[in-house]
């Protein structure tokens, strides 16, 4: 490596996110030659980062003239098995967030201060909103999850859920990314979340009031969401003088202090179909309910498998093989995005009890196995980790026999 330059290292910054401005600026460019900045994204290379270095991939930078790369965002874990794959020794790779070693070309100031920054941020964010989470201001009632499923249990009734994903939607912005922005898909959302049809319920994330309930980490991500302005843009599309439900419903562990309040939540969605004819309407990936007990009690388990992503661009179609093999007393349950929201509500129109099941089976994967961290789920698609979206396929004969349809697949 290096050429026999050893007091020169060569250092190549992989990641030209957001974060590389502070790992770049890190970098004492007289104690080092910065290569340039690796990125695997193709409509970056070419470009010059700071208009000095050049934008490429990390197979074109990376060789064994370099000694050091520095990997530049927060969430490591898909470089690092890029690295892996390259044959990129350990002891040449600095993460540099979460590193504490000191090296003479790194300037460890500039972490601190753009952490401490950071922190101030976050203090800043808790101030503001704090009058709605003491209650001192006007906020949505959210009815909480457990009275939501026993609903759905004694009333058959269906569900139709608006997270951030949706808001956002609403608002033609972009937001999740198995969901471009659609205007249609906008217009249906708006639609849906102002109808008052009693055959449906219209969940709304418990973001709004107290926060006491959510982990620190939860609750700072939902502080940093309703920030900037963007609560009083959602609040005026939000009914004060009406009832809503918990759509945090289907995220019942993750985000939560008590770990113990999954439990309730689970042993209630099993009440919700047990005995009951199930038709899975899922993006590939999914395998809502595969290699664990999420729907064991159901009498049937049936599937229609749509895209993973963009699931409304076939809309029509989707709609049209659910209903044709959904019969009078069968449960759908959907889980594919902002999709799911107008899908729920069309079958339930129909007279077909329908729900928005979202991301309900990984968080049960996480329950069981007791973890308090988004962790990889081995084969199932993590849609809120951008590490875990496209896992390898699961080969499973039972999942296989379930399944009746593919619709854009």
């Amino acid at each position: 490596m290096n050429g026999g330059r050893k007091n020169i290292p060569i250092v190549v910054v992989w990641g030209a996110g957001k974060k590389c401005r502070v790992v770049v600026s890190a970098i004492r460019k007289d104690r080092c030659i910065l290569k340039g900045i690796a990125d695997s994204n193709a409509k970056l290379h070419q470009k010059q980062y700071m208009d000095q270095w050049s934008i490429d991939t990390p197979e074109n930078l990376i060789d064994e003239t370099v000694d050091y790369i520095v990997i530049s965002p927060c969430s490591s874990e898909t470089i690092l098995r890029q690295c892996e794959k390259m044959g990129i020794e350990e002891d040449r790779i600095i993460v540099y967030w979460e590193s504490d070693t000191e090296y003479d070309f790194i300037d460890a100031n500039v972490k601190r201060i753009c952490e401490l920054e950071e922190e101030l941020k976050k203090v800043n964010i808790r101030l503001n909103n704090l009058p709605y989470e003491l209650e001192l201001k006007p906020c949505p009632t959210i009815r909480s999850a457990e009275e939501l499923l026993k609903i759905l249990i004694i009333e058959r009734r269906s569900l139709s859920r608006f997270g951030d994903g949706e808001l956002e939607i609403m608002q033609n912005r972009e937001r999740p990314w198995f969901q471009d922005m659609n205007e249609e898909l906008a217009k249906r959302l708006r639609e849906i979340f102002g109808c008052k049809d009693e055959r449906i319920l219209i969940a709304l994330a418990n973001d709004f009031g107290s926060l006491d309930c959510f982990t620190e980490e939860a609750a700072d991500a939902i502080r940093f969401y309703l920030f900037h302005g963007n609560r009083e843009k959602v609040m005026q599309m939000i009914d004060l003088d009406r009832v809503y439900y918990d759509a945090y419903v289907s995220r019942p562990y993750i985000i939560y202090k008590d770990k113990f309040y999954a439990r309730r939540i689970f042993a209630l969605f099993k009440e919700v179909w047990k005995d009951r004819d199930i038709l899975l309407v899922e993006g590939r990936y999914a395998y809502n309910g595969i290699r664990n007990d999420l729907f064991q009690e159901a009498s049937s388990v049936r599937r229609i498998i749509a895209p993973a992503k963009n699931a409304f661009s076939i809309y029509d179609e989707l709609l049209a093989t659910t209903e044709k093999y959904a019969e009078k007393d069968t449960l759908v349950l959907i889980s594919l995005g902002p999709a799911a929201t107008v899908l729920a509500y069309d079958l339930a129109v129909k007279g077909i009890q329908a729900l928005d099941i979202g991301q309900l089976d990984n968080e049960y994967e996480w329950y069981i196995r007791g973890t308090d961290k988004k962790i990889q789920i081995p084969g199932k698609c993590v849609a809120e980790s951008v590490n875990y979206r496209t896992p390898d396929e699961i080969a499973d004969s039972l999942y296989e026999r379930q399944i009746i349809a593919r619709v854009g697949v």
